[in-house]
């Protein structure tokens, strides 16, 4: 390997560690209510894992549709994938769509991360639509502002954040989380 291959190398791994440690990593579950008056989720455009365009009309299809935010090096991000998964089955019925987006070290995913990316998915026997950080996403200050993995983002079917919750939970805690805010959002239809 070259000196520029390597100097490149360990660049992009210094910048995943400073990532990882300003954002830190928790599976406590504790709520964030100040609930962000950002339009980026009705303004998404960005890709999916595997390159497909996404946009906004995501929300769209759901009355709600829960963001979690994660990335590979998170544990228990990681493990609340198949809960994940299982609810968004469950939910389909009920207008509820479960998205992942992934938040590794900038803009998409490189060749590794989605490897990374595609063998935990794999390994969970995940489904649900995975999603890819943009250009505008990452400058947005709701995602500046994320301090913690996972953090999840409940958006209306107009792309309004209507709650958001940081750290990972289990599956009755999810359940009791997403049947609440369906509650508000099936009020305010």
């Amino acid at each position: 390997m070259n000196k520029s291959k390597l100097k490149k190398g360990v660049t992009l791994l210094l910048s995943a560690i400073t990532i990882f440690l300003i954002v830190g990593c928790t599976n406590s579950e504790n709520s964030n209510q100040n609930i962000s008056s950002s339009n980026i989720f009705k303004e998404m455009k960005t890709k999916d894992i595997n390159g497909n365009t996404v946009d906004s009309s995501i929300f769209s299809e759901k009355k709600l549709t829960l963001v979690n935010v994660w990335n590979t090096g998170c544990t228990p991000c990681i493990d609340e994938i198949p809960i994940l998964d299982k609810l968004n089955k469950e939910y389909e019925k009920k207008g509820v769509s479960i998205k992942g987006l992934l938040l590794e070290s900038g803009v998409g995913l490189t060749k590794q991360e989605k490897s990374v990316a595609e063998e935990i998915l794999s390994k969970s026997k995940s489904s649900y639509q995975q999603i890819t950080m943009s250009k505008n996403m990452l400058e947005d200050d709701i995602f500046k502002n994320i301090d913690a993995f996972p953090t999840t983002f409940f958006i209306d079917k107009d792309g309004n954040i209507v709650d958001q919750i940081d750290g990972s939970n289990d599956y009755e805690g999810w359940k009791s989380r997403i049947e609440d805010v369906l509650k508000k959002v099936d009020v305010n239809e």
